[in-house]
């Protein structure tokens, strides 16, 4: 993928999940206080988030957590270690 998308007004590099994931955070924040509706533009595509949509919203934000992390070189699980005797 490669582009931009706007997200809240604010135009964010699609190839950055860490920059994705701040901005739908800040459009979860403005949905969870019952604010104005949050517009996302994903190429020709258009979608608004509203208190009816706050689902999709979180999942998207767990999406992009993964992609930024795996981004960052952060690990989300871990293996648990086991030892014979």
């Amino acid at each position: 993928m490669s582009g931009t998308v706007t997200i809240g007004g604010v135009d964010v590099d699609i190839d950055d999940p860490c920059a994705v994931l701040t901005e739908l955070r800040k459009a979860e924040i403005i949905v969870a206080a019952g604010e104005s509706v949050s517009m996302s533009r994903f190429g020709d595509e258009e979608v608004r988030f509203s208190a009816g949509s706050s689902r999709a919203l979180s999942d998207l934000i767990a999406r992009y957590e993964a992609l930024c992390d795996r981004k960052c070189g952060r690990r989300r699980r871990f293996a648990k270690g086991v030892r014979w005797r």
